[in-house]
């Protein structure tokens, strides 16, 4: 039953289509009539073209203000300079010149060599002047002069929208293509496009007022270039040096100011070091006595004999009075003690036995008293020869201080004259630049050139009547049959809502179950899928 319903549908489509072919063929001639006619009133447009190779032709010369030659070096085209060189070809400029140039405002006639060109035309100019006497009426209040202007604005719109300006691939050559009604007129309007090119280059490097300009500033500067040398032969004159004495004599004078001080800190070092040694001298002479002993002998002492004799005589007597009294009694305690002091007496004596010595002048102390003698006379030098150097550095440093002065003085002569003196050349060296300038604009030597002239090959461009009928056939085909399937989409949602073309459909809208299907007979197809038209 599905097979049966697709095989239906793709068959009513069918009958549907052959039953509108009389709409089918109305259609599609229609639209090829229409889209022809269309094509035939298109006014066709040629194409011209030229390309610009865009080089290093033109050498400006690198003028300096050294006596040297300086070299010429030829650099490639960069890429902003190429993109300038292609914007400054579509300028506004350039185009409104060649509107202006070849009339473009009222030339714009199409080529008019045959019967159907001839045709084309009067058909085309009967509908303009229709047209544009209800536009009279319409803008009858405007002034001359904004009508010429919008005039000229729309032709050069025109002209920019027909002209298309790109750059060839790996080169530096830019291709100008210009399209219009006229294959003539499109190759004089790319003739005057590079004219005009040219001509916007002279205006854009000819600047005749620059030199009045440089004139009149090189005479302004060369005046106050000679007043300031002058001033600078003054100061030279009334100090007696010159600038090369000045630095010559500066840098005597800090020499001398650095040896001096540099002296001078050296005999400080000088004296903090004899200082140093006068304290240490002196202390060591306090340590050490003016006079030292040469020699010592013993002396014989007679009085220890007799404190010797004596002392036997004591303990012959003590031991008598032990024997007559007690130890405890006053005459053997007075007798013990008389002992005891001879006895310390006689230690004493033997200790320190009287000596007769012998002394000397100390030569170790003579000899750094001598010493401290020298030192000390050194010092005083020492800080004689300093206050000199220091006096001598005051004066060198004064020196130096009214040096300086002169020499920035004289610096800020030099420097206002090294001023002028750049500024006079910088002016002389534009000058030299203009008239080499206006030398190359007169010559037209440009850093550009034409490769390929304007030409035409004089074929019509568009429209291509051939590939228009083409494309028109097949768009009127299509619209034909797209507005018969529309104008028969409704029978066919008619015929489909009252066939029955499966049973779960039967027993849906009626409600009763299906019992037995009988299967699609080949012979009675076509007379059940048969369809009025």
């Amino acid at each position: 039953m599905g097979q049966f319903s697709g095989n239906n549908s793709k068959n009513r489509v069918v009958q549907a289509l052959a039953g509108r072919k009389l709409l089918i063929s109305a259609i599609f001639f229609f639209v090829v009539v229409i889209g022809m006619l269309t094509t035939f009133l298109i006014t066709p447009k040629y194409e011209a073209t030229m390309s610009i190779l865009v080089s290093r032709d033109r050498i400006d010369p690198q003028v300096t203000s050294s006596d040297k030659n300086s070299e010429i070096t030829q650099t490639a085209i960069s890429d902003e300079e190429f993109n300038s060189e292609l914007e400054l070809v579509k300028s506004i400029e350039v185009i409104t010149g060649v509107v202006k140039e070849l009339d473009l405002v009222n030339d714009r006639k199409p080529k008019e060599d045959n019967w159907i060109g001839n045709l084309r035309g009067r058909v085309k100019t009967s509908f303009y002047d229709l047209i544009k006497t209800g536009g009279e009426k319409a803008v009858s209040g405007n002034q001359p002069s904004t009508q010429q202007d919008f005039s000229l604005e729309t032709a050069v719109n025109r002209v920019e929208a027909n002209l298309d300006v790109v750059p060839t691939k790996k080169s530096r050559i830019i291709k100008v293509t210009y399209v219009d009604t006229d294959p003539l007129r499109a190759k004089r309007t790319l003739e005057q496009i590079y004219q005009k090119y040219v001509e916007l280059h002279i205006r854009m490097n000819d600047k005749p007022e620059a030199e009045q300009v440089f004139k009149d500033q090189s005479e302004r500067f060369n005046q106050k270039l000679n007043a300031t040398t002058n001033e600078l032969k003054q100061f030279d004159v009334q100090n007696g040096v010159t600038g090369t004495e000045i630095g010559t004599q500066r840098e005597l004078l800090l020499k001398q100011l650095y040896d001096t001080q540099a002296q001078t800190s050296s005999t400080q070092t000088e004296i903090g070091e004899t200082e140093q040694r006068v304290i240490s001298l002196k202390a060591k002479i306090e340590s050490m006595p003016e006079q030292i002993q040469t020699s010592s002998v013993s002396k014989y002492v007679g009085a220890l004999d007799g404190m010797k004799g004596e002392l036997i005589k004591l303990e012959q007597e003590r031991t008598n009075l032990m024997q007559k009294y007690k130890p405890e009694s006053r005459f053997v305690r007075e007798n013990e003690e008389r002992i005891q002091q001879l006895r310390k007496g006689i230690i004493s004596e033997t200790a320190n036995p009287p000596q007769e010595r012998s002394f000397a002048l100390n030569d170790l102390r003579r000899k750094l008293e001598g010493d401290l003698n020298v030192a000390q006379t050194s010092l005083a030098g020492l800080r004689k020869r300093e206050a000199t150097l220091i006096t001598q550095a005051s004066k060198l440093n004064g020196q130096v201080v009214s040096l300086n002065s002169k020499s920035i003085e004289r610096d800020d002569l030099a420097r206002r004259r090294s001023i002028n003196e750049e500024a006079f050349l910088l002016y002389q060296k534009k000058a030299r630049e203009n008239e080499i300038t206006q030398v190359l604009n007169k010559e037209q030597v440009m850093n550009f050139g034409i490769v390929d002239p304007p030409r035409t090959d004089g074929e019509q461009k568009n429209p291509k009547p051939l590939l228009n009928l083409l494309v028109l056939m097949i768009v009127g085909a299509v619209a034909g049959l797209a507005s018969a399937l529309v104008l028969s989409r409704e029978m066919v949602r008619d015929l489909d809502g009252d066939l029955l073309l499966s049973a779960s459909e039967i027993e849906r809208r009626l409600g009763l179950p299906v019992l037995a299907t009988i299967p699609v007979i080949a012979d009675t197809r076509t007379e059940l899928l048969r369809l009025n038209p």
